[in-house]
């Protein structure tokens, strides 16, 4: 370009952002350019970029021609779905799980159009452009009314034309946000600001949701999942306020349920057992990949999500994660013959020594998992897929854990009997070493017993008789180890000094490696009981120590040690 000469760039809006289409000399021909291209409907935006090269060669630029459309509602179809949470109320379609039922049921929607729930129904543009797509709208809420009929009785009819008017009332609030004259502008980073602006104009109950809508303008304008996250975290300021706080985490659990979302965000992963670990790894903050374009955010989010400050984005991790684990797509597509090998993988980084990452759902999705790896499959494989699960998983407190889990499920109820007695199976053991690994210390072993004791008293979902007597089993094993190992005997060995023999056994009692109320326990406190009894026990106890401050000191430290141990 010469001196003192300009240019003119044509550029068409793509996505997210601006391509240069051509290049013309004068601006009349540029300007022809751009009206040619934006007669064309599928054209969001055109603007004309003028270049001029100044005498000192430097170019300056400047836009003299800008015009947008709002992005034509796409084609698309609902996702069919089975469940849907029954909302009596208009607000109960703002929670969390009627946003997780909006993003299953408009998934395709959502993924073509990169909305979140919450700016789909806290911005009445995106409200009102999803309810004039053909048939979409009226097929979805013709598919939650019929679950929600089933699920309470009514009419579909009756249910149907009262979802219609909820969302027609949440439509004219959306409305009526759009056009108020003093809802703030959400500028910078600093969100807190725009919540204490939203307080001073609005009633108490309705802060959230303005706040919402204020948030959902800015999200709207970022057209790709991880510039939308990317924003999310400059607004997150942990150190302030909780309530904030939770308005960001539930823009996030919209976002990690978009599958799309959650995959850009996650980064490259060789295989679906990799991304279910992934997922686990990123509900409890230790999620690291390199691979990820959104590790920076990661690193801001994970730690709030693993200390519980972001429940919802948590819940709705781990509901994608039970999605994903329960349908029959390959774990290990490339290399079908170490599916089972993918499996013990993900069921590993499921459990934990309390249960599973998820709870009961977890345990019923790997059930249905294991049912599509056996002949036939499905719903008749779910028997045979319990004792599938059991012998992929050789370790006991795994298999405790699992079927503890299974009992407290949906899927649990149809499948008790067979539950309860894989549970009678795996107790009717000899003795303890034949429950535990093998080569264990003896504190380990009972630790490990104890383990299985505290699952099995926890489940909710075994019945109190079988519970009782499963818990007997234990105990019965767990004391006649204690009698024939001597343990107790050895910690209270009668060569040692009383001082040395009463601290041992207080603090075995103490270190909860036996259930508190069990008879085991009992044998170790009748121990120390017998001890206490002795004539003299105190001054016994500090013989041969003659400060009197050390003494009581002593003293002080061992009846410390007592109340620890549950004696009073």
């Amino acid at each position: 370009m010469a001196a003192g000469r300009a240019s003119f760039e044509v550029q068409v809006f793509k996505e997210d952002h601006w391509v240069t289409e051509e290049v013309r000399e004068t601006e009349s021909s540029a300007r022809s350019v751009a009206r040619t291209i934006f007669s064309r409907r599928s054209c969001q935006g055109v603007r004309i970029i003028k270049n001029w090269e100044r005498s000192d060669g430097l170019v300056t630029e400047s836009v003299i021609f800008s015009e947008q459309r709002e992005p034509e509602a796409p084609q698309v179809s609902i996702v069919p779905i089975e469940a849907a949470p029954v909302c009596r109320k208009t607000s109960d379609y703002y929670r969390l799980e009627s946003r997780i039922t909006i993003n299953r049921l408009f998934r395709k929607y959502l993924e073509k159009v990169y909305l979140t729930p919450t700016e789909l129904i806290h911005n009445y543009k995106a409200l009102q452009k999803v309810q004039q797509v053909d048939t979409l709208f009226p097929a979805a809420v013709d598919r939650v009314a019929t679950i929600q009929a089933r699920a309470v009785g009514d009419e579909p009819k009756g249910r149907r034309d009262e979802v219609f008017r909820s969302v027609a009332q949440m439509t004219q609030k959306a409305r009526k946000a759009e056009e108020h004259p003093q809802l703030p502008t959400l500028k910078g980073g600093d969100f807190n600001r725009v919540v204490e602006r939203v307080e001073q104009i609005a009633p108490p109950d309705e802060v959230d949701y303005y706040s919402l809508v204020v948030l959902s303008r800015d999200l709207v304008q970022h057209r790709n999942w991880l510039g939308k996250l990317e924003r999310l975290v400059q607004l997150t300021d942990p150190d302030k306020r909780e309530d904030v706080l939770a308005l960001i985490d539930g823009v996030v659990a919209d976002l990690v349920g978009v599958p799309s979302a959650l995959q850009d965000i996650l980064g490259y992963q060789k295989n679906l057992a990799q991304a279910l670990c992934s997922i686990a790894d990123l509900c409890e903050g230790r999620f690291v990949s390199e691979k990820s374009d959104a590790r920076e955010q990661i690193a801001v989010l994970g730690p709030l999500i693993a200390q519980g400050r972001m429940g919802e984005t948590r819940k709705a991790l781990i509901e994608r994660l039970q999605i994903q684990l329960s349908s029959a797509q390959p774990l290990n597509r490339h290399n079908p013959e170490q599916e089972r090998d993918a499996f013990r993988e993900v069921a590993n980084r499921m459990f934990r020594s309390d249960g599973f990452l998820g709870g009961p759902n977890t345990a019923a999705a790997l059930t249905r998992r294991f049912s599509f790896m056996l002949e036939g499959g499905g719903k008749a494989a779910l028997p045979n897929a319990i004792g599938g699960v059991i012998t992929a998983m050789p370790d006991t407190q795994f298999r405790i854990a699992y079927l503890t889990e299974l009992a407290a499920s949906e899927l649990g109820t149809e499948l008790s009997n067979e539950i309860f007695g894989q549970l009678r199976h795996l107790l009717r053991v000899r003795d303890l070493d034949a429950l535990v690994p093998g080569g264990s210390p003896p504190r380990d072993k009972l630790l490990y017993a104890t383990r299985l004791y505290t699952n099995i008293e926890s489940a909710a979902g075994v019945p109190p008789a079988q519970r009782e007597q499963m818990l007997a089993v234990l105990d019965g094993l767990l004391s006649t180890y204690l009698k024939r190992t001597g343990l107790i005997e050895r910690l209270d060995d009668p060569t040692q000094a009383l001082c040395t023999r009463a601290t041992r056994l207080v603090e075995f009692c103490a270190a909860g490696l036996l259930p508190p109320a069990s008879k085991a326990q009992a044998l170790s406190r009748e121990r120390v009981v017998a001890l206490l009894k002795q004539p003299n026990f105190d001054m016994r106890f500090i013989d041969g120590t003659s400060d009197l401050a050390q003494c009581e000191e002593v003293l002080r430290d061992f009846h410390a040690l007592l109340v620890r141990a549950g004696f009073r």
